[in-house]
Order: C-alpha cells, then structure tokens, then sequence
C-alpha cells in the first residue's frame, strides 16, 4: 500500500498503515484516534452522509462551511476561519469530494492547511475517489503539502478505485504522532479484513491499472452525457462534476423535498435516486445520481425523469 500511495503523496512506513473492512471502519479509527465528545470539526456541505453520521455518534460536532452551486461547488477561503471555534480540533476533507465531484484546488488545500497549521487541526483526508478525475483538474494529496504530512490521516478504499465494493477492504495511513492512539482504536473496535480479502487487494495493487483507467474514460463519458441531459429538462440543473461519479441534481424548482421528490419518482418510474437532504445542511430540493450504469441505461432514466416531471 505505501508503495502505491507514493505515486500521489509522500513515502509511508508500512506499520504507517492500518488495513481495515472498508473505508467506513477507517473512518471510524481516523476520527476517534483524535477526537472526542464535545469537539468540534471544520468540514463542508454537500459532503458524505457517513461522515455526519459517525461525528453525531462520537457526540463530535460538525462546524459546517457551505459549498454553493454558484462557485461550482469550491470552498470560499475568505470565510473559512469564521466557522473555528475554541473546540474546533480537525478538519475533515473529502477530495474528490461525495456528492459535489469537487477536485479540490492546490491553492484551495494550502488555505486550508495554513488554518489547520495555525489553530494545530488535524487533518482527515478521504481520497477515495483520486482516480476519478476530469478533464484539466488534478487531484493534489493533502499530505504533500508543507507541514501537513504529520497531521494528515488518510482514509483510503479498495471499493471504488478496483471496483471492490462489498469485499470490506479499507485503509488508514496515520502519520507517528497519531499512530499509537489508532492502533490500540483498531485493536478494540475494528475487524480485520477476511485472510483471501488481503490476497484480492494485493493483486489489485500490483496489478496493472489500466482497468482504473478504463472505469474512469467511461465514467467520463456518463458525466457529459448525464449533466448535458439533466440541465436540457425542464426545471432541473445538473453541475458538471470535476471528480468521483455522482450527478448532483438541483430539483428545488419543483417545490418539493428531496426524499419526496425521490418517493414519487421511484413509484412512478421505479428507479432508486438518492435524496440530497442526507449530504449536509440546506441541501434539500437536491438529488444525487451514482452514474454507475452504462449511458444506455442512463438515457432511460432521463427518459423517465422527464415523463416524470410532466406530471408534477
């Protein structure tokens, strides 16, 4: 793992690496090896809905900094620092960022380390989706920044990079100064990945990546297809996303809330969306679509979304 990972960012020890049963347990390592009740953590709406959803459990608050459709969904650096408090500890990053598509920007990730260096944040960085990016965007490892690799912690995945979802397989890169916390949060909590599974992602690694690649040409050309569509149908806009796979669709126009507008569409059409009200604060009238069918599929479900805005 530390040999793949120094293709993006900086070169690891292997005990540097915990490997986990999926990415929700290294989640889970990374932000109780640091946190605790009552504290606070600086990260951005829309965002992945199980990251709210660990923060409530720990009783951690989340300190919530919008990302607009009107600046493409890019974090604003100007008021960045208005959203720390005294019990702010870390700050939580998800580049390409779930469901937003957002490829954070070089300038973008040394703002904020430069707040995380002067408040003394630790930095959670889920990366994910760093192989699904597009066009002129590059994805730029938070822990190649200077001074933020000994706070940086890596929440990493197997699922979506080798197409791996449902074999558990996950991984926390903690730098030393929070290693030792992490290692005894996975002894007590977190299960190990099956024996055959480990066998599976070191094949995977080794492997040649030319399939990542291909996944991402295709995932490529479901956006411009998808994005073009949804922003032709009436009412309805769809951000063209720099990074992951998810269409984040803004529906507010039909008045209606996100898990009711998904309700209706699914028993009239019988296709499954994802309602955007569970990604953050005021992100309710918006919808988030997986593109994780080919683009004949995907024209079907236009096809039923707009049979299905004609009666709304």
């Amino acid at each position: 793992m530390v040999d793949y990972y120094k293709t993006f960012g900086p070169i690891y020890e292997p005990t540097n690496v915990i490997p986990t049963a999926g990415s929700s347990a290294a989640l889970y390592i990374a932000l109780a090896s640091v946190l605790e009740e009552g504290d606070e953590v600086l990260m951005w709406s829309p965002s992945y809905r199980g990251h709210y959803r660990i923060l409530e459990e720990m009783g951690v608050k989340a300190s919530v900094a919008p990302l607009s459709q009107e600046t493409g969904y890019h974090p604003d650096l100007d008021t960045l620092e208005d959203y720390i408090s005294p019990d702010t500890k870390a700050v939580l990053i998800c580049n390409p960022n779930n469901p937003t598509g957002t490829v954070f920007t070089r300038k973008e990730l040394e703002g904020i380390g430069k707040i995380a260096i002067d408040y003394d944040l630790t930095v959670f960085s889920d990366e994910i989706y760093l192989h699904f990016v597009y066009d002129d965007n590059e994805f730029v490892a938070t822990s190649t920044l200077k001074g933020l690799k000994e706070r940086t912690i890596n929440i990493m995945s197997f699922s979506k990079t080798f197409s791996m979802t449902g074999w558990r397989l996950g991984y926390v890169i903690v730098p030393e100064r929070y290693l030792d916390k992490a290692n005894k949060i996975n002894g007590l909590v977190a299960p190990r990945p099956a024996t055959f599974v480990y066998a599976a992602g070191t094949a995977a690694l080794r492997g040649s990546m030319s399939y990542v690649e291909e996944r991402r040409q295709a995932y490529d050309e479901r956006r411009r297809y998808f994005c073009k569509a949804i922003d032709g149908l009436d009412g309805l806009s769809c951000h063209l996303f720099e990074g992951a796979f998810y269409a984040w669709i803004n529906a507010r126009s039909y008045g209606l809330g996100s898990e009711e507008f998904v309700k209706r569409f699914q028993e009239a059409e019988n296709v499954g969306l994802s309602p955007g009200n569970m990604f953050g604060v005021n992100t309710d009238g918006y919808i988030r679509v997986p593109l994780v069918q080919p683009v004949p599929v995907l024209k079907d479900v236009v096809t039923r979304l707009d049979r299905f805005l004609g009666t709304l």
